[in-house]
């Protein structure tokens, strides 16, 4: 009982280096221990060949003995009482096991007592292999290199199970005296060292006479090797996660890592023109649920902060988040891909969205206001689903960002007022692309590996339906993809990607991701500190890296259809809403659980004379012909006609029937409690404002109104520039038939 509780609970207490490793093994990044030495964790396995060589130079009875040799320590007392003082401790492995335990404390005859008494105890609480392993694993070997795969690496920059005979027999001598023989000392002396070994496994049969005259012929190593350092944001990541002191097993494939590192820092350098310095990449193989490429930062000669990890960094959204949202309200029957949004200049108090290039389009399906990535479509989208909602969804999916009130962020939640993490937005896209083949194969993977005892998003419990995915998904493969891949249909050899860009406000930040069923490429492009450049945006700086980057990666497939996950309804072919008794109607694929509530209100039957004209049954008494109209309201009308030239979407009224006809103006600048901000020139000077209205009834002549005094009449291009104070606003508008139409706004300087 006493020898238990006299043996130490652990023999070594000192930090280790954390070092990471490829998904084949093969070292790919080490960090120093605390205490600034270069120590491996535990050996896991010994090369038989070091193992013979070290137990041929150190203890080579050491299978045999429990702890000490009495062979040995007489030996040794002999030789220290000829010379008159300690030149042999007779040490056995287990005994300078100890020894190295108890931090090399002063060579007495007592700390021998002490070291021997502790090594016949080791003996019976640990295998001899495990003895070995602790022995190779804190013997030092020169300078700050403590352990021999440290040392395997740091001398000849290989794992320790590809050495040569040589290189182990060197080895084997150096922890004998690690403060003397040193490869930048005494070199010659090592050699000699080194040699004898050999010379002694050749008389024992441990090798042959060719390996030998071989090894005896190698140079000892001129200067320590740079460990690897090829994922250095990954390793910190690793750190952070609990990782750190342990040899960790990563799914990465460095191959691919270095060919894109070079790859990216190429591009990065075209960029340096316009000062964008830093990108980061990530890429994950959905197929087999594992992450091959971590780059967190480009290491081109530009860049000012490459240990910023931007893999992890929170940065402004733009309009990454738009997919989410827009699949949300699939599932949830609020629209499907065909549903015209209206794309019209609107105002929410303060907020005023644009769309990217300043323009509108009136109306548009949801599937294209997506793949263009339109601003005021995914505004008013986000008001209807509810701001609380998808906030509360965003978090769930996997958005870890969130930092703030649902109420601090408000409509510019969908345009980049929220900050999120590349991290983040990658599992959530490689999330939803899973649930996709998880529908159609029940052995697909899911969650996403990178650390031997880590898995990301491995539920789908929060995740959006496979249908309303799938459109969402299909809507993304339409996105105009940026120069040389804008034709990417014409050949066979393309593949067929889903892909987000997004820019934030102030161009600081430009992201694209894209994935098919196998893989997903995950990238952002800016600067590390923050400062926006003119033309940084995902489509010009992101995108081409991002396509770059799937041009590097295998044959890909795109997705089988959730066939089970989708049913079919009857929709108005022109609204893409449930159709009334006047609409036409087409058959589309839904996703299975979604329910939609909301009737077409743009076909309208009526009543149309042999002129041509429009007529009501009680003013005309001619032989009219019944005809559904497809109508919009005059703003979206006004924006529609602008792409669309042909489209009417008013007949002219018979002048029997004019007073029946109403609704037909509307006011487009400004619109209803708009708040506006007065322009200035460089002169300081109040900049005129353009106010602008539209009419069904493209020969009406208006009259414009201000808080009650006249500005003027417009026919045709409804439009009255005018200098304006600051102050609260009525804007009243009247036609030719009494019609009119009012807005109150506040004008601020």
């Amino acid at each position: 009982m006493f020898m238990y509780w006299a043996f130490p609970s652990r023999l070594f207490d000192e930090p280790f280096s954390t070092i990471l490793n490829d998904r084949n093994g093969n070292l790919i990044s080490a960090q120093i221990a605390d205490d600034g030495q270069w120590r491996f964790p535990m050996v896991e396995q010994i090369p038989k060949e070091l193992e013979t060589a070290t137990l041929m130079y150190e203890d080579e009875y050491f299978r045999f003995h429990l702890g000490l040799n009495p062979v040995s320590v007489f030996r040794a007392i002999i030789q220290n009482f000829k010379h008159q003082k300690i030149t042999s401790g007779g040490s056995t492995i287990s005994m300078q096991v100890i020894r190295l335990s108890r931090k090399k404390k002063a060579r007495t005859y007592l700390e021998k007592l002490i070291e021997m008494y502790l090594a016949f105890r080791m003996e019976w609480s640990f295998s001899k292999d495990d003895i070995l392993k602790l022995y190779l694993s804190h013997a030092p070997y020169g300078g700050n290199v403590v352990g021999a795969e440290t040392a395997a690496w740091r001398y000849f920059n290989r794992p320790l199970n590809q050495l040569s005979w040589a290189e182990y027999s060197m080895l084997a001598v150096l922890p004998n005296a690690p403060s003397l023989i040193h490869i930048n000392k005494n070199r010659p002396w090592l050699k000699i060292k080194r040699d004898r070994l050999l010379k002694k496994l050749l008389e024992k049969d441990k090798i042959d006479s060719n390996t030998y005259l071989l090894a005896i012929e190698e140079p000892i190593p001129d200067r320590p090797s740079a460990l690897p350092n090829q994922t250095y944001h990954l390793l910190e990541f690793a750190k952070k996660n609990g990782y750190a002191e342990q040899r960790i097993q990563t799914t990465i494939d460095i191959r691919l890592q270095n060919q894109l590192m070079a790859m990216a820092n190429q591009y990065m350098e075209a960029l340096a023109g316009n000062q964008i310095r830093n990108a980061c990449i990530l890429v994950e193989d959905i197929s087999r649920g594992e992450i091959l490429c971590y780059i967190g930062n480009t290491q081109n000669k530009n860049n000012l902060a490459p240990y910023v990890d931007l893999i992890q960094s929170e940065r402004s959204s733009g309009s990454i988040l738009k997919p989410f949202l827009y699949g949300l309200s699939f599932e949830e029957g609020l629209i499907y891909p065909p549903t015209l949004l209206e794309d019209i200049p609107i105002s929410f108090g303060g907020f005023t969205p644009l769309n990217f290039n300043q323009r509108y389009l009136g109306v548009v399906p949801a599937k294209q206001a997506l793949a263009q990535s339109l601003n005021i479509p995914a505004v008013n989208l986000l008001k209807n689903y509810g701001i609380i909602p998808f906030y509360d969804r965003l978090k769930s999916l996997g958005i870890s960002s969130l930092h703030r009130p649902v109420g601090n962020y408000g409509l510019s939640l969908i345009l980049g007022g929220a900050e999120v993490k590349l991290w983040d937005l990658a599992s959530i896209y490689t999330k939803q692309a899973q649930v996709l083949n998880t529908a159609t194969n029940e052995r697909a993977p899911r969650g996403i590996r990178l650390f031997n005892k880590i898995c990301i998003d491995s539920t789908f419990s929060d995740s959006i339906s496979a249908g309303a995915w799938w459109l969402t998904s299909q809507a993304l493969t339409q996105v105009q993809r940026p120069g040389l891949e804008e034709d990417w249909k014409r050949f066979s050899s393309s593949k067929k990607i889903a892909w987000k860009t997004g820019t934030s406000q102030g161009f600081r930040d430009a992201w694209a991701i894209g994935y098919t069923a196998n893989y997903l490429v995950a990238v952002w492009v800016g600067n590390a500190e923050g400062d926006g450049r003119p033309g940084l945006t995902g489509v010009s700086a992101a995108a081409p890296l991002m396509f770059k980057c799937f041009q590097l990666l295998p044959q890909t497939h795109w997705f089988e259809k959730p066939e089970a996950q989708l049913k079919s309804i009857e929709l108005c072919s022109e609204s893409g809403r449930l159709p009334q008794i006047y609409c036409p109607k087409k058959t589309i694929e839904v996703p299975i659980n979604s329910r939609m509530n909301t009737s077409c209100q743009y076909h309208e039957k009526i009543l149309i004379n042999p002129k041509g004209e429009q007529v009501f049954r009680h003013c005309s008494d001619e032989a009219n012909k019944d005809t559904v109209w497809f109508k919009l309201p005059p703003i979206p009308a006004y924006y529609y006609k602008q792409i669309k030239p042909d489209f009417i979407n008013h007949l002219p009224v018979s002048k029997a029937c004019i007073t029946e006809h109403k609704n037909e103006m509307a006011i487009i600048y400004p619109q209803q409690g708009a708040k506006i901000q007065l322009a200035k020139g460089f002169d300081g000077k109040i900049k005129p404002m353009v106010l602008e209205a539209t009419h069904n009834n493209n020969r009406a002549k208006m009259y414009w109104h201000l808080d009650e005094h006249y500005l003027g009449m417009s026919e045709s291009q409804h439009r009255i520039t005018i200098l304006i104070n600051a102050g609260h606003h009525r804007l009243n508008l009247v036609d030719e038939q009494g019609h009119q139409v009012q807005v109150s706004f506040d004008v601020y300087e």
